[in-house]
């Protein structure tokens, strides 16, 4: 409109061009700037474009230019990819395509390169051109660990490709001046910063956990070098020739260009941190920094787990035992309690015939009213299922345990899933509900995706719930709910016995504003209520939290 970044022709045509061109764009309009990189660089990828060392140059000072926007639209992510998935998928889009726009750029590059290798000004700007690749192919991944998706086996060879050219000149370690804020780095820095980044996450790290990661790597890798001979029995390797990335050492032979990689520095440091975050956890428990402190905890015991030398696995709960079916799911707290708020107020669902047996057929059979009245039930059930029910479909189990399911679900939801997020699933020809709380995820292909789901209710139930205001009665009469004019929010009552020995356990989830140690509420459910107070916090979501709670009114019978 006012002609924002045209007034330059040819705004890569040289260094200082393209850092003239980069100011002509309003600072307050990132994706005027975003769109009009991509056209340049998109211009320069093609077949017959006129590519000389000068245009490299411009190119590397762009990128580093383009730190900044990059960096608006990570935080852009993180603060409003929550909001919707329509905002989620154009910030992400945005980052994907700028990374892609800057990769195809530099093969373009590369093979000009390649064409003019006996040219000295072309082999100069080689060690800067690999590192920037790699750099990239560092954002991708870490873009895509964003949607917990893992890299196709290609990904993984021109990675590789690009580091066996390094080793054949000898330049993995010449240090290079390609970071935004002029600090030096190595290509072999930042090769092991990929497939660290890769090797850390198995799908139980958020996005915010992801781009933590992705910043302290860099003083992660500082004292870490690839080896051809291997320190430990079990240590991690690489091997150039495969399409895969870093792995822990088997007691098979390894063949190949192979290189290992030491990681006891980077496992201590961990643990270090570790130590600390635990002393601190008891020695101060009722501090406000408590529950960051114990985030902060279970992220260093995850990572250092990944990264230990020594081999130890994970002690699990309950045995996984491989299973088959089909399961309903219903993703988010917002979407579960309404889904039991409507089921139980809805006229037609009968809960005790919802499924129906024998005799109800034989009913059915004699009296041909009886059957109709059944199926429309039946009709109404179904109907409130696909208002509330993941979209794709069912998901199918892969195994399960004491304590949760591995589930596939549909590419089509996992939009609406992250790490944290409530779903609730039920087999099909089942009456009860069972809640989870996703902790894993990887995406398997582009059409599936695999879901680990710990299970915190065999048993739930939609609750209302009410703060009482001064004047209300202080329990309720014969059962029922008493007549109050306060606020009131949907709630899930929480059941769960792992085994038959066990004793029930029950909590509640409320919306992420409603906690307050010790507050007291009235819980109603169909027309029987009673008096409960909050008791300690169990999880907190930004969506929902997880409380005990205590009953008032057997308390205040107990005094009596």
């Amino acid at each position: 409109m006012f002609g924002f970044g045209k007034s330059i022709k040819d705004p890569l045509a040289d260094a200082k061009t393209a850092e003239r061109w980069l100011t002509t764009f309003p600072a307050n309009d990132p994706l005027a700037a975003h769109s009009a990189i991509l056209t340049e660089l998109g211009a320069l990828s093609e077949r017959n474009a006129n590519r000389a060392p000068a245009r490299l140059e411009a190119v590397f000072r762009l990128d580093v230019q383009c730190e900044a926007l990059r960096r608006t639209l990570t935080s852009q992510y993180h603060e409003h990819g929550s909001r919707s998935s329509r905002v989620e998928s154009q910030l992400w889009q945005a980052m994907f395509d700028l990374t892609q726009g800057f990769l195809l750029c530099y093969q373009a590059f590369a093979r000009e390169v390649s064409d003019h290798a006996q040219s000295n000004r072309w082999r100069t700007l080689l060690p800067e051109l690999i590192a920037r690749q790699i750099i990239h192919h560092g954002l991708d991944a870490k873009i895509r660990l964003y949607r917990y998706e893992q890299w196709i086996p290609a990904r993984w060879t021109d990675l590789h490709s690009l580091f066996q050219i390094a080793c054949s000149i000898e330049i993995e370690r010449h240090p290079i001046a390609a970071l935004a804020d002029g600090a030096l780095t190595t290509i072999e820095q930042e090769y092991l910063r990929v497939l660290l980044l890769q090797l850390m996450d198995a799908g139980n790290l958020s996005a915010r956990h992801v781009e933590w990661v992705a910043e302290q790597l860099s003083e992660w890798c500082a004292a870490l070098r690839l080896n051809v001979e291997s320190s430990t029995v079990t240590s991690f390797y690489v091997d150039l020739g495969a399409r895969h990335g870093m792995k822990r050492r088997g007691p098979e032979p390894l063949e190949g260009r192979v290189l290992f990689l030491d990681t006891r520095p980077l496992h201590a440091m961990l643990m270090q941190n570790v130590v600390v975050l635990e002393q601190k956890v008891r020695s101060d428990p009722l501090s406000d920094r408590t529950l960051r402190r114990t985030e902060q905890l279970n992220l260093m015991t995850k990572l250092a787990a990944q990264v230990d030398p020594e081999f130890r696995p994970v002690t699990r709960r309950g045995e996984r035992i491989n299973a088959s079916g089909a399961v309903d799911a219903i993703v988010g707290f917002t979407k579960i309690a309404g889904y039991l708020r409507d089921e139980e107020v809805h006229p037609l669902i009968d809960k005790r015939q919802r499924l129906g047996n024998f005799d109800d057929s034989i009913e059915l059979a004699t009296f041909g009213h009886m059957r109709n009245e059944n199926a429309r039930a039946q009709e109404v059930a179904r109907r409130l299922l696909a208002t509330y029910a993941a979209p794709g479909g069912a998901w199918d189990i892969r195994d399960v345990s004491h304590t949760g399911y591995r589930l596939v679900a549909p590419m089509s939801v996992i939009n609406l899933v992250t790490l944290g997020t409530l779903v609730a699933i039920r087999a099909h020809g089942q009456s009860l509900w069972t809640l989870g709380i996703v902790r894993r995820m990887k995406r398997l292909t582009s059409e599936r995706a695999e879901i680990g789901l710990q299970v915190i209710a065999n048993n739930l139930v939609g609750v209302e719930l009410f703060e009482q205001k001064r004047g209300d009665a202080d329990y309720s009469v014969d059962g029922e709910v008493p007549t109050v004019s306060g606020r009131r929010f949907q709630g899930l009552f929480l059941s769960l016995r792992r085994r038959d020995s066990e004793t029930t356990i029950q909590t509640l989830i409320v919306p992420a504003g409603e906690y307050q140690p010790g507050k007291r509420m009235q819980m109603s459910v169909a027309r029987v209520s009673q008096q409960i107070a909050f008791g300690r916090l169990l999880e907190q979501q930004p969506d929902w939290i997880w409380a005990t709670i205590e009953s008032q009114d057997t308390a205040a019978r107990a005094a009596a």
